[in-house]
């Protein structure tokens, strides 16, 4: 039925091409559209009533009822088809119809016909679709109405004892208070059409301020979309940039070892050379990697390896870098060899672990540090870099995994380094499903825990997984 009625709408529309030849805007372009609707709804059911009220009329005798009937009919089918008429002058000709209906079929019938009720659903139409300027006066004509019949039936002139069975008085106490309904629908409709009116404009104010907010964010985001290609794009290059010729310094380092082999000063710069080149190269990556990762363009690449022999070669080789220290560099690998093939993106675990365990040796100057790993659980690898160095305060817990962010202490190792070490590898952490935490406080020195899922979104590869690039690991396993 609802689909019926929008499609008869659409078709009157259509018909008398009302987006086409209306101006109207805000207000009374929802006013014509009203009238449209009310327009088609009399149309339709003024018509399906006419048939049956005409043939009971004539049945009794009615006869000034068929023509009442048939003349506001006919004009009605006069107002809807006719497309030469302004919706204007359709409005005061619907209303004037509408308006004479109403006072010949009260004249005709009184108060015990429907003249009293249509003149009233009149007035709140005219309401609707004119305004309050335009009910005022179709409330007006209904004053008039009753008091002339009042004044002709004081008068003697018209008999109105004889349509309805009331006498004088009753009829002016129901004429009275048909009019002040009548009042009170016109201040009603008109009230709630100029609330409405006003919430509508409301409505679009927002609207247009949404919009506006929603153009300046775009405009931000494409502003700072640029801004960090810009930013990639320069980090990019000052890499090539400083990286290029730190290769050739560290190339030529090299070679110019096998001269002057018992020199031992000579060595030793070319040794503080190449020491600080590659410390150079890992700020400059550390600056780039944790780029990436604040603007989501860090990829993660999985293959399958053994963690096992990931970690021992990861404690192998930064063995040589605590022997200067009274330091006990220990490896407690609890992870057997039948589990030690995992699927997970290698590098970033190899980038953590060696961003924690240096931490660690930078920080301590004596005790021990111990790296251990085991799998507390089915599809999880933990691992943990306990160290007696200086520590954290416990206030500082959280603001350390901050980008660029270093515990202010009297230590002087504390303004090496890039400060994104913790940052960057937090960030793997999470990207490979598992979390970094610290666990202790600064009393006992730190110790860093972390652990990242075995099956990187993969789960089904845990029944057929084959390692990379590593034939001595498949024989094991063999």
């Amino acid at each position: 039925m609802q689909k019926l009625w929008f499609r008869y709408r659409k078709w009157y529309i259509n018909y008398i091409e009302f987006e086409i030849t209306n101006t109207n805007k805000g207000l009374e372009y929802f006013r014509d559209k009203l009238f449209i609707s009310i327009l088609l709804l009399v149309n339709f059911f003024g018509v399906l009533a006419y048939i049956p009220s005409v043939i009971v009329a004539y049945i009794n005798f009615e006869m000034k009822l068929v023509l009442i009937n048939t003349l506001a009919v006919s004009v009605l089918l006069f107002v809807v088809f006719n497309r030469s008429l302004s919706l204007n002058l359709k409005k005061h000709i619907f209303s004037g119809n509408l308006l004479i209906l109403s006072t010949l079929l009260f004249i005709n019938n009184g108060l015990s016909g429907n003249g009293a009720l249509i003149l009233l659903m009149t007035t709140s139409a005219v309401t609707l679709y004119s305004g309050k300027k335009a009910g005022f006066f179709a409330f007006g004509y209904a004053v008039l109405m009753y008091a002339c019949v009042l004044i002709f039936t004081k008068l003697g002139y018209y008999n109105f004892v004889h349509t309805t069975g009331y006498n004088f008085t009753e009829y002016v106490i129901i004429s009275l208070n048909n009019l002040l309904f009548n009042l009170i629908l016109v201040f009603s409709i008109s009230f709630l059409i100029t609330q409405l009116h006003k919430a509508l404009l409301n409505e679009n104010k927002l609207q247009k301020e949404l919009i506006v907010k929603h153009n300046n964010a775009v405009a931000a985001r494409n502003k700072a979309e640029q801004s960090e290609q810009l930013k990639s794009a320069f980090l990019a290059n000052i890499s090539h940039e400083i990286g290029t010729p730190m290769y050739s310094i560290l190339g030529t380092t090299d070679l110019l070892k096998d001269y002057n082999t018992e020199d031992n000063g000579y060595q030793k710069s070319l040794q503080l050379i190449e020491e600080n080149g590659n410390k150079l190269l890992d700020i400059i990556a550390d600056i780039v990697n944790i780029s990436k990762v604040e603007s989501g363009l860090m990829p993660i690449t999985p293959t399958a390896f053994n963690v096992k022999t990931c970690v021992e070669e990861i404690y192998t080789k930064l063995k040589t870098e605590v022997v200067e220290k009274d330091i006990d560099f220990t490896l407690t690998n609890l992870i057997s060899t039948n589990e030690s093939l995992i699927y997970t993106d290698k590098e970033k675990v190899e980038a953590v672990l060696n961003h924690l365990v240096k931490n660690a040796i930078k920080y301590t100057e004596k005790g021990s540090i111990n790296i251990k790993c085991h799998l507390p659980e089915e599809g999880i690898v933990a691992f943990e870099v306990k160290d007696t160095g200086i520590g954290i305060p416990k206030d500082k817990f959280r603001s350390i995994f901050k980008a660029f962010y270093q515990v202010d202490t009297d230590q002087k190792n504390a303004l090496h380094g890039s400060g994104v070490g913790l940052a960057i590898s937090k960030a793997y952490t999470e990207m490979l499903g598992g979390k970094l935490s610290l666990k202790n406080n600064q009393d006992s020195g730190s110790t860093f825990g972390f652990t990242i899922c075995t099956h990187w979104q993969c789960p089904e590869k845990k029944k057929n997984l084959k390692p990379a690039h590593n034939q001595k690991i498949k024989k094991v396993l063999l």
